[in-house]
């Protein structure tokens, strides 16, 4: 009889944990996640430098494309250049390059990823009189303008042996052409 009693209770207890499993629903099992992303929870979970909701967009894709872009320094009068912002990438999915920064047509500026809508432009130098400091902006998911500022060192001649050392800090604002 006891033997019975705990066949009978072994297999209710078996079918309840079948039927159980079969009535929790498995949010993943239709959830793709592309570039090495995890389903968790039925949303995708995406590695560094890739986003969107399959994991299928890099980081620097929202960056690309032209921009007009007005660059201001305290108590000077705003200065607007045109931008082409490129993605590398091969080599990289958390930078991408500005081309025609400041108005130099053939330099190209590195800026990395710090957050999902914010990059950061770490100390390049530009020339031997020019020092590219550091800067960061901000995408902004309203608007989609980009605002930020950058600082930047000019050594300036003042004889054949010495410069004058002068650090701007310049704000802009970016916007889509």
């Amino acid at each position: 009889m006891k033997q019975r009693v705990f066949t009978v209770l072994m297999s209710c207890m078996i079918a309840w944990l079948v039927l159980h499993d079969a009535c929790v629903k498995d949010k993943c099992r239709v959830v793709v996640c592309d570039n090495g992303g995890v389903c968790v929870g039925g949303v995708c979970a995406c590695p560094g430098g890739y986003e969107g909701t399959t994991c299928s967009k890099t980081w620097n894709e929202k960056f690309a494309g032209r921009w007009q872009v007005a660059d201001s320094v305290a108590r000077d009068n705003i200065v607007r250049y045109k931008y082409e912002i490129t993605n590398n990438i091969g080599n990289s999915r958390d930078s991408f390059y500005i081309t025609g920064f400041a108005d130099t047509a053939s330099i190209q500026i590195m800026c990395t990823r710090q957050a999902y809508r914010i990059f950061k432009i770490p100390e390049q130098k530009i020339d031997t009189f020019l020092i590219l400091k550091s800067g960061t902006g901000t995408l902004d998911s309203v608007t989609g303008q980009i605002k930020g500022s950058y600082a930047y060192l000019r050594k300036t001649p003042i004889s054949n042996t010495a410069t004058k050392d002068t650090t701007v800090t310049v704000f802009f604002s970016w916007r889509r052409q």
